[in-house]
Order: structure tokens, then C-alpha cells, then sequence
């Protein structure tokens, strides 16, 4: 079964590499440029993981992961890639939770995610 992966960031260039990257993997992506279009993406895509800016338009990484387990009424893995990984503030003991600071290069993102996707 092919994963379905949701890439919200709001530089459109790092958009586009992350799709190019996890396309060429085997991967179906789709991406959204703030919060808000994440939160909507999601509603139609049902993404089996996140990756996630920390700092965007609309609210921030952590909003959109708490909008989109509230949408989908479950946990769901996430990949941070953000320039300032010491900011992010969510529990990263539960293991669904991964952080990379950006740019990411393609064999730490392909690894995080198989890691994540366990």
C-alpha cells in the first residue's frame, strides 16, 4: 500500500524538493503552504505522516498537528524539519515524533520517514 505523505512548508521551494523526493521514493505527497490549507489538504488526503515547517503563516507546525489528530481522531506520525529544531516544544518521547534541522538532505528525510512509518 503506497503512503500518503502531507508536506506543509511555507517556502515553495522546499515544498517542491520534498515532493520531488518522496514521489521519486514511492510516496503519494501532497503539500500546503500554511496552516490553514494544511488543515484543509488533510481533511480530503488522510496523510499516513506529517512533515511540518515549525514556523509558517496560520499558526505554526504545532497547530497544524494538533488541527489534523483532532481531524482525523488519532495520533499520526510527524517529521519537523525547521531551522531552529530547539524550538520545537512537543513530546518527542512517544517516537511518532522526529525532528531535522533544515535544509534536510534526502537520506535523513527517507530515513526519518521509514523510521516514522514503522
Amino acid at each position: 500500500m503506497i503512503k500518503k505523505i502531507l508536506a506543509v512548508d511555507d517556502d515553495p521551494g522546499a515544498r517542491e524538493f520534498y515532493k520531488l523526493v518522496f514521489e521519486e521514493a514511492g510516496f503519494t505527497v501532497e503539500t500546503a503552504g500554511d496552516a490553514t490549507a494544511a488543515i484543509i489538504v488533510c481533511g480530503d488526503f488522510a496523510p499516513d505522516m506529517l512533515l511540518l515547517d515549525w514556523d509558517m503563516p496560520g499558526g505554526g507546525g504545532k497547530r497544524v498537528l494538533e488541527k489534523i489528530c483532532e481531524l482525523l481522531g488519532k495520533t499520526i506520525p510527524v517529521l519537523f524539519v525547521t531551522g531552529s529544531p530547539s524550538r520545537v516544544n512537543v513530546d518527542l518521547r512517544s517516537g511518532r515524533i522526529s525532528v531535522l534541522r533544515k535544509p534536510a538532505g534526502i537520506e535523513a528525510l527517507l530515513s526519518q520517514t521509514d523510521y516514522l512509518l514503522k
